[in-house]
């Protein structure tokens, strides 16, 4: 067996764009990425994403979106994933895409069900505008509301590698990422060397597409867990062309979890 590139240490789902996410110690890997990842979003009248980002192409600048947290609170149709691993489900959509119950809680403490009037009332008023829960996308982006690829992926080597001003390392959640990786061998940025490679995770089999240029939601506080950081994007800049991170394909489906290697597949 080649030699392991790293070891998966944290994984995560965001389960409404540019909200906060949950925690995860195994997943479901398929064509759009995590299962019920990014599977959400708040739509205006014009159906532009609302977003912790500037407003450019159909993203839309909604203060407050950071401040809140959704989790995936029920399974509907569970993936089942068998194998030599203890079986598991996704707590997330099954493969047809019905959707999971997805709960939003606001900063007060109160919490809504992604899909209902009452979700959009609430998440309207708390916002300032007029918005409402989408799910799929209309089946555009792999029937999720990803940016530019399914799945994202960064090392503690760049987290390392960007640390903030008393030293410490980048708070993985500053990027979003869904898979955390420990590698195996020293640098910095060290998943940029990957870009193109096949990597066996669990029992997905996941490609390197590219570098993940960074944005100014970095930068973005998020309740009262991160403080707004205006210097993050600009270090990213300095350190290394705007990129951290990279983006994957999903080749072959499968279950991944806290523990496993990267593992280099030719071809």
């Amino acid at each position: 067996m080649a030699q392991s590139l790293g070891t998966v240490t944290s994984l995560h789902r965001f389960p409404v764009k540019s909200m906060r996410g949950e925690r995860l110690t195994r997943a479901w890997l398929g064509p759009a990425g995590v299962a019920g990842d990014r599977e959400w979003a708040l739509l205006d009248d014009e159906r532009h994403w609302a977003s912790a980002k500037t407003n450019r192409s159909r993203w839309r600048l909604v203060d407050g979106m950071l401040d809140l947290r959704a989790r995936t609170a029920a399974e509907v149709g569970p993936t089942v994933v068998e194998g030599p691993r203890p079986a598991a489900t996704t707590a997330a959509s099954d493969e047809a895409g019905a959707p999971a119950v997805v709960v939003v809680t606001l900063p007060d403490g109160r919490e809504v069900t992604a899909g209902t009037p009452e979700a959009d009332a609430v998440l309207s008023a708390h916002l300032g505008r007029e918005l409402r829960f989408d799910h799929g996308d209309d089946g555009h982006r792999w029937g999720r509301h990803h940016d530019a690829a399914p799945l994202h992926l960064v090392t503690t080597s760049t987290l390392d590698a960007l640390p903030g001003p008393d030293g410490s390392p980048l708070d993985p959640m500053r990027l979003r990422p869904n898979l955390v990786v420990a590698p195996a061998a020293g640098g910095d940025f060290a998943e940029d060397a990957w870009v193109g490679r096949l990597l066996r995770v669990g029992d997905s089999l996941l490609r390197v597409t590219e570098r993940t240029e960074r944005c100014v939601m970095t930068t973005r506080a998020q309740a009262d867990e991160l403080p707004h950081a205006p210097t993050v994007l600009k270090r990213i800049g300095r350190a290394n062309e705007a990129c951290a991170g990279v983006y994957l394909a999903v080749v072959e489906p499968g279950a991944v979890a806290v523990g496993d290697p990267l593992v280099p597949i030719p071809g």
